[in-house]
């Protein structure tokens, strides 16, 4: 069987976790632990230490975590949790869950893309089902990769699949707003690590960047250019000192990783969840 290699700098994060394994040894582990990286005992360690104390028995919303928000961006774990619970959302999570099949689809291939397609399908009605048995009809995930896959793999089951953001803003409707004047650049996202696997499902990105301009006090700027944080991450950083700025909030958590290393010692770069934790708190 031959298996896809990733073009450089577009999925390098695949293979750091995948540990060298194959994609069958990775099928194998998602089946069985239910991520594709990291053992359960690691991921349980990764929440402990992060904040994360034991799930709600029951709850309306459960949120999905990820394989890889834990360990590359534990800050959007941290704010989600205290975000969700100062905004009295419902919500529990999962003790196990399985890899949403994005990382895998990366690595398939054409030969095995409808394989890992059913895997990914599986994985998804797994996390369902274990949520609907703790009452939950909403699952909730801290990344966008796997709220775009959720919604892709099984699209009737779309709006049970929401992204955070989705989450917070629908709790933060009707409630004032307010930040310390200040000037930020804004990044979407670039969305090229689902958009070919998944072409017909989306997020509501443009609700996201609409949000921020209610936020007084805050004044945003769009960065400039269709630039991607895999191969350009260094462009955008220069892009927003160029401007004279010194903060960038990004919408998408896998973006964060590439575009906080570049940005280190530069410029300050927050997470989405971020800007809302410190909005909230000084209302």
């Amino acid at each position: 069987m031959s298996e896809k290699t990733e073009k450089p700098g577009q999925a390098d994060w695949v293979a750091k976790a995948a540990a060298g394994r194959s994609l069958d040894a990775q099928i194998a582990a998602v089946r069985e632990q239910g991520n594709h990286g990291a053992p359960s005992l690691l991921r349980a360690m990764a929440l402990g230490a992060n904040g994360v104390g034991r799930p709600a028995v029951a709850a309306r919303n459960a949120l999905v975590f990820g394989c890889y928000r834990p360990f590359s961006t534990p800050y959007i774990v941290r704010d989600a949790v205290a975000l969700l619970t100062r905004l009295g959302v419902d919500f529990t999570w999962l003790e196990k869950e399985y890899c949403c099949g994005l990382p895998l689809l990366h690595q398939a291939g054409r030969e095995r893309s409808d394989e890992v397609m059913d895997v990914a399908r599986e994985s998804v009605r797994a996390n369902r089902d274990m949520a609907g048995e703790k009452g939950a009809d909403t699952l909730v995930y801290c990344c966008a990769g796997c709220a775009h896959a959720a919604k892709g793999a099984l699209p009737d089951e779309a709006p049970r699949h929401a992204y955070l953001l989705d989450t917070l803003l629908d709790a933060l409707v009707g409630r004032p707003l307010r930040l310390a004047p200040r000037r930020v650049a804004y990044f979407e996202g670039c969305h090229t690590s689902y958009r070919k696997p998944f072409p017909a499902s989306g997020l509501d990105w443009p609700r996201y960047r609409a949000f921020l301009d209610g936020v007084a006090g805050l004044t945003v700027q769009d960065v400039a250019g269709n630039l991607c944080c895999k191969v350009a991450a260094e462009k955008i950083v220069a892009w927003v000192a160029s401007q004279g700025l010194d903060t960038l909030v990004c919408a998408c958590s896998g973006c964060n990783v590439a575009l906080r290393q570049a940005g280190a010692g530069r410029i300050r770069v927050m997470s989405y969840p971020e800007l809302l934790v410190e909005a909230v708190g000084e209302v």
